[in-house]
């Protein structure tokens, strides 16, 4: 009777084991089952709203444009120049470098203003309004209206669908960054209009270009040390006369240390650039790069001038209609003649003109110093062109020029401005002013056309290119519009300054 009651609860025991086992194994295969099947079906999530489309499209599109991507601006571009490349940008010390993955290159002062900006606002959404010029008031109301009765019908759309609230807070952000845009653009303006007056201050700058300027006086890379006196109230005569009488024009001639140890004075040409053409040009056009020249159909009168000067690697070719084709002189920074992507000894650009190169020694002038360690190495390419084209007109401009300008910028204002060398502009200016009897000067300060747009040749937008970050941009165009002696209405119709040369000035007491 025993034995046979434990081997029916042996029989049973093992049943509930079987069981057991069995139901496992169906729970497994359902388990399967239903995980195979979800993961086949297409996984389920919020669509993007045409906003956050939108706004993703501008991200990606300006995170390229920041990049400065080269086959961009090279397909954007009529006929494009093979030597075309960067010119430079108002730009600093922060990070001298290339970033040759994709094709792009940042310059000093891509990298510096957008370094002051992403501090300030970490979204690189930044340029969306700035291309529209001033003169174009009613097309800009419209935009504008449209632009925020389609906000307020993607708004809607998103209620509707009942966007969470941390949704609502993201667009809440966008639209700070919307007004952020328009408040940048609007100071730009508004420091322009203050601009033809004669009358600005860093205070007028948005927020980040001030923090970009304060940067680079604490950085003080090039070790500046005022010592002068300030004029801030000189008329524009006085100003004229006190940079004819401070301002040498002067280029290396190979005489000093260390150049005289390596030869140089066989090196560079015999007829120093102050006398290279004997008497003055009667008529000189100054052609900046600035995106306003863009529609400004000012190509034949740039033409007329007895000489044109132009700067870096700005292309003519495409752009005849509005900067003309003459090139006379072509004032390049050292950056161009060390970066081998401008081709600078085989590019068009830089054949059968006169070349006239720069870089910033230390404000001491230290030529040894300076020699060893320069922004951009100018000296090997600079030889290398020199033997190679030994008929060329080719100079560097001694640094002591440099820094004289620089003084005589700081001793006519009150603030204290940034340390760093003068912007090729103002430098290309006033070695015009040397050789000629007139010059007109075209959209340094801006027309009405202004826009953020950095060149005409460039997809780059930064107010920095014009009010400055690196280079005292600011306080060099309120010099140039003190000495301004043309009619309101040729600097704001063509952003036409009009200038005297040195020999026409009579500063006698």
């Amino acid at each position: 009777m025993k034995s046979s009651m434990k081997s029916s609860m042996k029989q049973w025991k093992q049943l509930v084991l079987v069981g057991m086992l069995a139901w496992a194994l169906l729970f497994l295969a359902l388990l399967t089952y239903f995980m195979d099947s979800h993961a086949d079906e297409p996984r389920s999530s919020a669509p993007l709203s045409r906003a956050e489309t939108r706004r993703l499209a501008s991200v990606q599109g300006n995170n390229r444009a920041i990049m400065g991507s080269r086959s961009e601006a090279a397909s954007a571009s009529p006929k494009p120049d093979p030597g075309r490349g960067e010119e430079e940008r108002d730009g600093g010390p922060y990070a001298s470098q290339e970033m040759d993955e994709g094709g792009a290159y940042l310059d000093p002062q891509t990298l510096a203003a957008w370094s002051a900006f992403r501090s300030e606002v970490r979204d690189p959404r930044v340029t969306r309004a700035r291309g529209r010029p001033l003169g174009n008031s009613a097309n800009v109301e419209h935009e504008e209206e449209e632009e925020r009765e389609e906000v307020d019908n993607e708004e809607a759309e998103e209620e509707e669908a009942g966007t969470r609230k941390t949704m609502r807070g993201s667009e809440r952000h966008w639209e700070d960054m919307d007004d952020l845009e328009e408040y940048y653009f609007s100071k730009s303006k508004s420091v322009i209009h203050s601009l033809w007056q004669g009358d600005v201050s860093a205070t007028m700058l948005s927020p980040r270009l001030q923090k970009a300027m304060k940067d680079y006086m604490s950085a003080n890379k090039h070790r500046v040390a005022y010592g002068g006196h300030r004029r801030a109230r000189q008329s524009g005569r006085e100003v004229l006369c006190e940079l004819k009488r401070q301002a040498h024009l002067r280029a290396l001639d190979g005489t000093e240390p260390p150049f005289s140890r390596l030869g140089w004075n066989k090196l560079v040409p015999s007829r120093p650039l102050e006398q290279l053409y004997g008497a003055s040009f009667r008529t000189c056009a100054v052609v900046t790069s600035a995106g306003a020249i863009l529609n400004s159909s000012l190509g034949k009168e740039i033409d007329s001038h007895e000489a044109v000067l132009r700067f870096n690697a700005a292309p003519t070719e495409g752009y005849e209609n509005d900067v003309g084709n003459k090139t006379t002189i072509r004032i390049i920074n050292s950056q161009i003649l060390a970066n081998p992507k401008h081709h600078f000894n085989t590019s068009s650009l830089y054949k059968e003109v006169i070349l006239v190169a720069w870089d910033p020694a230390p404000y001491t002038v230290n030529l040894q110093k300076w020699y060893n360690n320069p922004d951009y190495n100018l000296f090997t390419p600079y030889v290398e062109h020199r033997l190679r084209y030994p008929t060329q007109p080719f100079y560097i401009l001694h640094p002591k020029f440099i820094w004289q300008l620089w003084d005589i910028i700081q001793g006519n204002t009150e603030e204290n401005i940034q340390p760093n060398p003068p912007s090729s502009g103002f430098i290309g200016i006033l070695l015009m002013m040397a050789l000629c009897e007139e010059v007109h000067v075209y959209e340094y300060i801006p027309s009405l056309r202004q826009t953020d747009l950095c060149h005409y040749h460039e997809h780059y937008y930064d107010a920095a290119c014009t009010l400055g970050a690196y280079h005292p941009l600011l306080y060099e165009k309120m010099l140039i519009q003190r000495m301004n002696t043309g009619s309101q209405r040729d600097l704001k119709k063509k952003g036409k300054v009009t200038l005297p040369g040195f020999s026409a000035v009579n500063c006698n007491p």
